[in-house]
């Protein structure tokens, strides 16, 4: 897919590297990361590196390819964490102003160098026993790379419904343990999210107006803001 990743005309400085990572399945990374990478493909030049053996994120824009014709809006390349450097490297050549990197979803070669190569780490958290057990596995290698300043949790998958606000105290008070920054900005639990990924957009495109899309938006914004304000502050 690098191939087909078109250079951008305009000068980028500073390529912003978003590494998704949690040490459990279904925690929703490859939903945070095409989400994001959509919304932002409206007005940036975008790439998503999935790093996952799975290959999910590359397997859905077949989809997309498919099903809506789109080529590269967002662009996805998929290989072993050994050619992550020239993968950036070649991003970075041909414009990407914002990279994000789908990490496998265990203990696994992959993680450490996303991390270490991320200008901002996201740590999906749904509102789980085993999904609050496994925050402590992300965040011993949040640490192991030495990229705590850079983490921030993304509260995912949150209720709609009563339980709303106990879900986000819960989730709040297990990252502050650990000495984690959570995102004031959250995803709800919404059917919209997985409904338009099965047919190949994201829920900018599926619900322009609607919550999910809002919350994306509000999300993607917040996260370009906070990376924005560490690359300058370096």
């Amino acid at each position: 897919m690098l191939a087909q990743f078109k250079s951008c005309l305009c000068k980028v400085i500073g390529m912003k590297v978003w590494s998704i990572v949690s040490q459990k399945g279904g925690s929703g990374k490859t939903t945070l990361a095409l989400q994001l990478a959509i919304a932002a493909a409206k007005a940036r030049k975008v790439l998503v590196i999935d790093l996952d053996p799975q290959q999910s994120a590359e397997r859905w824009h077949s989809i997309r390819q498919r099903i809506t014709g789109a080529k590269d809006d967002p662009s996805i390349a998929a290989g072993p964490f050994q050619k992550l450097p020239e993968m950036l490297k070649t991003a970075r050549r041909l414009g990407a102003e914002l990279v994000l990197i789908d990490t496998p979803p265990k203990l696994d070669k992959a993680i450490i160098p996303a991390l270490k190569a991320a200008t901002l780490v996201l740590v999906p958290l749904k509102n789980s026993v085993l999904d609050l057990q496994a925050l402590e596995d992300s965040a011993d290698l949040v640490n192991l790379a030495k990229a705590r300043s850079k983490a921030v949790v993304v509260l995912n998958a949150v209720p709609t419904g009563a339980g709303r606000d106990t879900a986000v105290k819960e989730s709040v008070r297990a990252a502050s343990r650990l000495k984690l920054e959570v995102a004031a900005e959250r995803l709800s639990e919404l059917a919209a999210f997985s409904q338009g990924l099965k047919t190949g957009r994201g829920v900018t495109e599926t619900e322009k107006n609607g919550t999910a899309a809002k919350e994306v938006i509000a999300l993607f914004e917040a996260l370009w803001s906070r990376d924005n304000e560490e690359t300058a502050g370096e």
